[in-house]
């Protein structure tokens, strides 16, 4: 389950963890698949890494080959921000933005590439729950078309579906019978 996941590597740490998500984009209905999240290394820091981290760039291209070898698209990115919101930083919407650019569907014109930040230990929030909250960006154009573009942060919803692995549908139905 990619919530459970996502939800126990950030839990491993009390800084920020980060990660890509696999899965597929299907072009001809407009829809975004994400099957699995794929734990990656982050830099060096000199700080404790409570409100940044950055993709360790030999990390990502190892666990990019990985989810290849799985069938799978990266389709995604994935971080948590431990003792704060989970809302995007400037950071984390410049990253956003590369992301888009680097995984844009030229054919129909989209940017199929969603970013996700766990929200875990925020003494803030209403509950000990984690917070899963993604985000895309879109680029709003001024009307004069003189200044640089300004990129929104928007969330999306996410439907969740879990698929139970192992059984073929014969064994599902001896089981209930």
């Amino acid at each position: 389950d990619c919530h459970f996941i996502c939800d126990f590597h950030a839990h491993l740490a009390d800084s920020e963890i980060i990660g890509l998500l696999g899965g597929y984009w299907d072009r001809d209905n407009r829809v975004l698949y994400i099957q699995a999240p794929f734990p990656c290394r982050a830099t060096e820091r000199d700080d404790d890494g409570a409100t940044d981290v950055e993709m360790d760039p030999a990390s990502e291209l190892h666990i990019r080959e990985i989810i290849q070898q799985h069938g799978m698209q990266v389709v995604g990115w994935y971080h948590s921000h431990p003792k704060f919101q989970p809302d995007p930083s400037v950071t984390d919407i410049f990253n956003q933005r590369s992301y888009q650019t680097l995984f844009r569907d030229e054919l129909c014109g989209l940017d199929p590439f969603v970013g996700l930040i766990i929200g875990t230990y925020d003494t803030a929030m209403p509950t000990a729950k984690s917070i899963f909250r993604y985000f895309h960006v879109r680029s709003i154009v001024s009307a004069d078309k003189r200044t640089n573009p300004l990129f929104m942060p928007m969330q999306l919803k996410a439907g969740v579906r879990t698929f139970r692995r192992g059984l073929s549908d014969k064994e599902r139905k001896w089981r209930r019978d």
